[in-house]
């Protein structure tokens, strides 16, 4: 009977401390969050010497650490030694910025104006598709992107454009 007894006890014990480990796996956050982005819309044109409007709601089910937008030239065909022979004609221009998120958030939005230069080393940048990225990472570390395409082109001249018209009026 008292070896029944431990037996039971033990099986009993097992139990529990298996369904107690199985609820702490449940507190494990692997939920990536989620990346809403208003602005910029996919296929957009912005000037070079103008600027992106950046604009996006971020959301985690428990809380939030970072995002990084990331802009790149999407140039078929471009590797290093096709670089070396072209004639000044291609100058990309890149950007790569990391923004830490304030601890306990779980929803944030994000507002940026993201200058695009005219020149870079004293040539104009490149014209044509650039991927604009955006990579959202929790505080457990789950990662989420969101990509849309961009059309840098336009005038190069320096004039004011029609955005920064109305913002002189006020």
């Amino acid at each position: 009977m008292k070896t029944r007894l431990v037996y039971l006890f033990s099986i009993t014990a097992t139990l529990l401390f298996a369904s107690c480990s199985e609820d702490d796996d449940s507190v494990i956050d692997t939920e990536a969050p989620e990346v809403m982005i208003s602005e910029p819309v996919e296929e957009e044109e912005i000037a070079p010497g103008g600027e992106i409007h950046f604009d996006a709601l971020f959301t985690d089910n428990v809380e939030l650490a970072s995002y990084k937008v990331e802009i790149h030239n999407a140039f078929d065909g471009h590797t290093h030694a096709e670089a070396k022979q072209e004639e000044d004609k291609d100058n990309p221009w890149s950007y790569n910025e990391v923004f830490e998120i304030e601890p306990g958030q779980t929803s944030f939005e994000a507002h940026h104006h993201i200058a695009v230069p005219a020149e870079i080393n004293g040539e104009h940048i490149s014209e044509g598709h650039y991927h604009f990225g955006v990579f959202v990472t929790d505080a457990a570390g789950n990662e989420s992107q969101a990509f849309l395409e961009l059309h840098i082109k336009g005038e190069h001249d320096d004039h004011d454009h029609d955005d920064h018209d109305h913002d002189h009026d006020h």
